[in-house]
């Protein structure tokens, strides 16, 4: 049993707590001082609870000292102090700084181990300091999963964590949250919405916050959001304000990143003395503090340096050392990226055999961790090199592949949009039902009437949400095959109209209107020399291209709304036929669900009177006269009749339909009539996109 301390002693140990306290954020080398006079005192005293607590402060001042190694050994210690105390709490709040300094050093697997174990201990606690706690693990959490890979996983821990710390009305960590939401955001693409989501953050941390360390990793995100945008000019701008902050904070891991990026955007614009001076003090930063990832990205950054400048020798030497440090940290992508670089080097230096050894081995790296852009870097390197060794068959094979993958990479881009939207969808969904559960759980304590409102509202967001989802695949859909966006607005407004008059209520035959834009979306899953072909297709190419309706449907599965749940059911049902001929499933009759039946007539209505590149624009007249003929074996015969009275042109009704023409919903929503208006710009886009999706740029780091 330890010994409570007597009033002297308690009242040093309170005095070294507060002081620590004091200095941890902005004098961190003061701080650790004081820790270790603290933990001193308290290992003296023999006072377990004061033991654990003074181990995890010195593990905290440790870390913002920049000694990463000596933190994650205290932050062990205080562990299992608080272990042995049955301290549930301050054992997940030690070990979530454990996690977050195995994040800092890159150790992945370390790191979550430590942070699934705190939210272990504490996810079940309903007092707001385990709730805090619980919301910093998941969004350092996050880092790991992003740093992984799995950026939708990373995006639901942080939006968790941001629900967690909004009920808490805890400023720094919604900040913090929004900080890398943004950067995720940034990394996905969404550079709008990174933009919005990072100026957020700063407000925060500007007018409210005032603290110098959290701004300048604001400012680094949102340094290297300009610079994944292209614009290099406000990206120094905002690095520069990084590299300020950074130093004023004293955080050496801090000032090592923000002066990396500010080297790297330097040298990205050309101005090669200034990227020299950055990225060599980047370096010396990194190595002092024992920052190994920030010393390989910057060890990198200086030979490329070298390189563009001419100076082979010292990019070998640089290339030399990153590798040295890739394979001692296990960095299958640092050693890949140095190997290449070291056999472009070699390949210029006319070293034939140093240049087949390195790029050989590059290749072997890429394929095995399916990288496709290194992997077509390398085949263009060994298809130089073969030529310059006469060995004109090998260089010839090795062009062959490095054409066949930038290719493919075209495809690639493609599935990652697909797929960055679907993360979209998720995070938007998980966002609704955290929002609707707080509203329920604050309705206890408020007004009903009041609660229900605000259920009723962010259920209206989610449906403003919903419709920016479906018109930004539709979209995505639309512009691979040349189309403007008229074709899937025309055939919803025609299907809106139908139902309407086959009896639905107004605001379903909307609904319906909307998840009809998405008939044609599984057309993102097929390939270009497939879908863009003039001719006819060859069977397997029927076959292919058929597959868009599964894949369609599988795009849109799991959606817990009305509005998905319509969408998915007429992506796969529209190629259905009444007489069963159709595709995917061979539905007959009333075995297709009637929303098929209803596009199904729509979308060959509007392609029949559409001029295409094989046929002219048949009249209105023609085209109901068609659907007439193909009624009871294309089409419902009902769902036909119906067509033929509410599709035929105003002028030759004889009086003015009584279904409205445009969709309520459509006209109602601003989301929707923006996203529209970029169909257009998309459009002219298309080809433009094929050709960035080509490139081979290089590949930045991230920014930490």
């Amino acid at each position: 049993m330890t010994q409570l301390p007597d009033p002297v002693s308690g009242a040093r140990l309170a005095a070294l707590r507060a002081e620590v306290h004091r200095l941890l954020e902005e004098q961190p080398q003061q701080a650790t001082e004081a820790a270790q006079d603290y933990r001193a005192l308290a290992d003296l005293m023999d006072v377990l609870p004061e033991r654990a607590s003074s181990s995890f402060l010195l593990g905290q001042a440790l870390m913002h000292a920049s000694e990463l190694r000596p933190a994650i050994d205290a932050a062990a210690d205080a562990a299992t102090l608080f272990a042995q105390a049955q301290d549930r709490v301050g054992e997940a709040e030690a070990r979530t700084l454990a996690g977050r300094i195995h994040l800092s050093l890159g150790a992945f697997e370390e790191a979550e181990d430590q942070l699934r174990a705190a939210i272990a201990l504490v996810e079940n606690f309903s007092q707001p300091s385990a709730q805090a706690l619980h919301a910093v693990a998941l969004n350092q959490l996050a880092g790991v999963q992003f740093n992984r890979g799995k950026a939708g996983e990373a995006l639901l821990s942080l939006e968790r964590a941001f629900q967690l710390n909004t009920l808490l009305d805890n400023l720094v960590e919604q900040a913090n949250c929004l900080t890398n939401i943004g950067t995720i955001q940034n990394a996905l693409g969404q550079y709008h919405a990174a933009i919005q989501t990072l100026g957020r953050a700063y407000d925060i941390y500007k007018t409210q916050l005032r603290n110098v360390r959290s701004e300048g990793f604001i400012l680094n995100s949102l340094a290297w959001l300009h610079f994944s945008n292209q614009d290099y000019a406000l990206a120094i701008d905002v690095a520069q304000a990084a590299c300020a902050a950074a130093e004023t904070s004293q955080d050496g891991v801090l000032i090592a990143s923000t002066l990396l990026n500010l080297g790297t955007f330097c040298l990205e614009a050309q101005q090669y003395e200034a990227a020299g001076q950055h990225l060599m003090a980047a370096l010396e930063r990194s190595r002092a503090v024992e920052y190994r990832t920030g010393e390989l990205s910057t060890l990198d950054s200086l030979g490329m340096l070298y390189q563009k400048t001419g100076r082979l020798a010292q990019a070998q030497e640089a290339y030399l050392s990153a590798l040295t440090l890739a394979l001692e940290l296990e960095d299958t992508q640092g050693e890949l990226e140095a190997r290449l670089h070291l056999g472009t080097v070699a390949l210029t230096l006319g070293a034939w055999e140093e240049a087949q050894r390195q790029t050989d081995r590059g290749l072997m790296l890429a394929v095995e961790s399916q990288s496709p852009k290194e992997e077509a870097e390398a085949h263009r390197i060994l298809a130089e090199l073969a030529a310059h060794q006469q060995d004109y068959r090998r260089a010839f094979e090795h062009s062959q592949e490095h054409l066949r993958i930038r290719n493919e990479l075209f495809d690639i881009e493609r599935d990652r949009q697909t797929r960055n939207l679907s993360i979209q969808f998720e995070v938007e969904r998980a966002r609704h039902d955290a929002d609707v559960y707080r509203v329920k759980t604050e309705s206890e304590q408020r007004a009903r009437l009041l609660a229900e409102q605000q259920v009723r509202e962010r259920t209206a967001e989610l449906a403003r949400t919903q419709h920016e989802v479906v018109t930004r695949l539709a979209m995505a859909g639309e512009y691979r095959d040349g189309t403007t966006g008229e074709h899937t607005r025309r055939v919803g407004r025609s299907a809106a109209r139908i139902a309407r008059a086959l009896g639905w209520p107004a605001d379903q035959a909307e609904m319906l209107g909307v998840a009809a834009r998405l008939h044609d979306v599984g057309k993102i899953g097929i390939p270009d020399k497939v879908l863009l072909k003039s001719g006819k297709f060859s069977a397997e190419e029927l076959e292919h291209m058929k597959t868009h309706t599964l894949i369609g449907a599988r795009i849109l599965s799991g959606g817990r709304s009305e509005l998905l749940r319509l969408a998915e059911e007429i992506a796969l049902t529209h190629h259905e036929r009444w007489d069963g001929s159709g595709y995917p499933l061979g539905l007959r009759g009333e075995e297709i669900p009637i929303t098929g039946r209803i596009v199904a007539l729509a979308d060959v209505y509007d392609a029949l009177t559409q001029q295409r590149p094989y046929k002219p624009a048949w009249t209105p007249q023609e085209a109901l006269a068609e659907l007439r003929r193909e009624s009871g074996s294309h089409f419902d015969p009902l769902i036909t009749e119906t067509a033929l009275r509410v599709l035929l042109p105003p002028e030759l009704q004889g009086s003015a339909p009584n279904e409205p023409i445009m969709l309520d919903e459509e006209d109602a929503s601003h989301i929707l009539s923006v996203f529209e208006q970029l169909l257009i710009e998309r459009t002219q886009e298309a080809q433009q996109q094929q050709t960035d999706a080509e490139d081979t740029r290089p590949t930045w780091h991230r920014p930490t």
